[in-house]
């Protein structure tokens, strides 16, 4: 029920009031840990980021789409654009057929190959819901295995199709999803917000080198998104493993090719 109504205020009037009642509410806990504010500010300066990047026109994708903010966001600075959303979780998908009539959405998960696979849906944390255990849980009684399908992006991006913008949240499974679309990659270079968290990547066996590697050898170089904001030089590789150590840096990263 508190996912659907914050599903139904996103792209109201309500939504900015609900989200200053939420931060308030929020920063009282934030007092306990100041050492971690640059995670509280990194939606505001994802926010930045993408006003920056994204024009009227541009076409873009959201992979791992949630409730529906990011794409909300994406609809207001691109109405002219085509937009495609991809989310697995079957109940997030019918809200957000019925909510974004103008954009394709896709009930799927992403991966490098098709098929069938497991996805572990976590009731309580569906935020945390992938296609391996991640997260934490009040016992695996709050976890159902469902099964849906994986698709390649390059299989769902038309050859036609030009990409500016991407942004991918699936809890670890970002490098796996990536690699599936390497051809619109390779053809279009846009701009990639991305979750990185170590948890992520142990979850699905991923290093951080094998991100750092994957992005460095499609020609992107990585940023801190405030480093992005303030025209500061990349990420080195040791300042990319460093970022992920507490007290945390950033938990999304942006990829821009160079």
């Amino acid at each position: 029920m508190k996912e659907y109504l914050v599903h139904q205020l996103i792209g109201t009037p309500l939504e900015k009031p609900a989200v200053k009642l939420r931060d308030f509410t929020r920063s009282l806990k934030r007092r306990k840990y100041p050492e971690l504010q640059e995670l509280y500010v990194e939606s505001a300066r994802s926010e930045l980021a993408m006003t920056k990047i994204i024009n009227s026109s541009m076409n873009c994708i959201d992979i791992g789409a949630h409730l529906g903010s990011v794409l909300n966001l994406i609809e207001k600075l691109s109405p002219h654009g085509k937009h495609i959303a991809i989310e697995p979780i079957p109940y997030k998908y019918n809200w957000l057929k019925r909510k974004f009539q103008n954009v394709e959405i896709i009930q799927a998960a992403l991966g490098e190959i098709n098929g069938e696979v497991d996805f572990y849906l976590q009731s309580h944390r569906s935020g945390y819901s992938g296609l391996q255990l991640h997260g934490f849980t009040n016992g695996k009684q709050n976890v159902k295995i469902i099964k849906i399908n994986c698709v390649r992006l390059d299989e769902i991006v038309p050859p036609d199709l030009s990409i500016g913008f991407i942004k991918i949240d699936v809890e670890g499974g970002e490098l796996a999803a990536l690699k599936g679309g390497e051809s619109t990659l390779k053809r279009c270079h846009p701009a990639i917000l991305f979750e990185c968290a170590q948890s992520g990547l142990k979850a699905h066996n991923v290093s951080q080198s094998e991100i750092y590697d994957f992005f460095h050898a499609h020609g992107y170089s990585l940023f801190l998104i405030k480093d992005w904001l303030a025209q500061n030089e990349p990420l080195s590789y040791e300042r990319f493993v460093k970022s992920m150590e507490y007290p945390f840096q950033a938990f999304n990263f942006l990829a821009v090719y160079q």
